[in-house]
């Protein structure tokens, strides 16, 4: 009896079924590296996101000293500038005020002093409180003991400066440091207003 040849079209139950758990397999494996790929194409752009905005762990990549030319407390650099500023300003203004009788040159030297400082915090970029405080505090010592030598006569003066130095230097330290700190918040307000619509 001759047995029929079997078809080479005709899969039998086994093979269909080895040839779907091979698709699901191929399937499977694709999607497991798709998925890979995304993961790794996300990790590397935060990683570079975070490099590009200067923002990392505790490895720390601002090297800057704390106390320095440049540095992350105080910076010299920045005091000497709110230092010049804040004494050209006050110098200004008490110039270009100053023909007005009995006020207009303390007045004047106020003004310049705010102004001054808000210029200071409206260009710098990193803030800096503690370097204009301490340049303000400065120039109103100054001036204030200046004034008060001034007074009268040169040995009038000086008289006046041995009994109430100590007093008159604490009130221009106080008010320099006030004055600047007032135009100098304002100036970082109008910076942060003006840099925040930018970025929108």
């Amino acid at each position: 009896m001759a047995i029929p040849a079997a078809d080479p079209g005709f899969a039998g139950p086994a093979t269909g079924s080895r040839h779907k758990t091979q698709a699901l397999s191929d399937r499977s494996s694709n999607m497991d590296t798709s998925i890979d790929a995304d993961l790794a194409s996300e990790s590397g752009s935060a990683g570079g996101s975070a490099r590009g905005s200067g923002s990392v762990d505790g490895s720390g990549s601002d090297d800057r000293p704390i106390v320095g030319v440049d540095g992350r407390a105080f910076s010299v650099r920045a005091f000497a500038i709110a230092f010049v500023s804040v004494a050209a300003g006050g110098f200004l203004g008490g110039a270009l005020l100053g023909i007005v009788p009995l006020v207009g040159g303390t007045l004047g030297n106020a003004l310049g002093i705010v102004a001054a400082a808000f210029l200071v915090g409206a260009v710098g970029a990193d803030r800096r409180y503690v370097e204009t405080g301490l340049a303000g505090a400065g120039i109103g010592t100054a001036s204030a003991l200046a004034g008060l030598v001034s007074v009268g006569v040169l040995p009038v003066g000086i008289q006046f400066l041995r009994e109430y130095g100590f007093g008159v230097a604490a009130f221009g330290a106080a008010v320099g440091l006030a004055l600047t700190l007032v135009g100098y918040y304002f100036g970082r307000d109008l910076r942060d207003g003006l840099t925040r619509n930018i970025d929108r």
